[in-house]
């Protein structure tokens, strides 16, 4: 039985890549009015990851391409969980899910001290800011992302 977009299955989570199949996307492009609504993305200099609605990563600037140690083809059409650490992705999910439920632009929760890996398995301490887009009502949401290396509680 496939699975629905943004749903894991209790326990199928090692089982699954993460990939949404191609014929359940509207598209993996990034419409201009978004680019237009984030700067950011085409600049450069500050990473953003861009996702639309169900959670899928549509693609990633080359600073976030830096941080994440990946190209953005290699993660388009991926769950922005696959960016989080394997044992954060199910809560990840939960926080997504509230989130879409109230979309507005603000910091990613400090006190939950986000975390995302690289493709090469590393551990990056980050923050972050949430701005969601609305275009022909499709909600896509670039999440700005900056490495931070401050005290983190043990």
């Amino acid at each position: 039985m496939p699975v629905p977009p943004g749903v894991w299955p209790p326990g199928q989570w090692a089982d699954t890549v993460g990939r949404v199949a191609e014929d359940e996307l509207p598209s993996l492009e990034i419409p201009q009015e978004v680019l237009d609504a984030v700067p950011e993305y085409g600049a450069g200099a500050e990473p953003v990851v861009i996702v639309d609605f169900q959670g899928v990563v549509l693609g990633m600037n080359k600073a976030a391409e830096e941080l994440f140690k990946m190209e953005s083809d290699d993660i388009a059409g991926e769950f922005v969980e696959m960016l989080v650490p394997s044992s954060k992705r199910w809560g990840h999910q939960a926080y997504r899910r509230g989130y879409l439920a109230e979309p507005r632009d603000r910091e990613m929760d400090p006190g939950l001290y986000p975390e995302a890996e690289t493709a090469e398995g590393e551990i990056v301490p980050i923050s972050g800011r949430l701005q969601p887009v609305r275009v022909d009502g499709r909600l896509f949401v670039a999440a700005h992302i900056a490495r931070d290396d401050s005290p983190r509680p043990s």
